[in-house]
């Protein structure tokens, strides 16, 4: 159980990382 925690910690992490980039690439690129 605490590892299948682990990996849905993991999986929000870098969905939260790839929320990020869609919103700062933009950013960057219009800069």
């Amino acid at each position: 159980d605490q590892f299948i925690n682990r990996v849905e910690a993991a999986g929000l992490y870098w969905h939260f990382v790839d929320l990020v980039w869609i919103f700062l690439f933009p950013v960057l690129y219009l800069l």
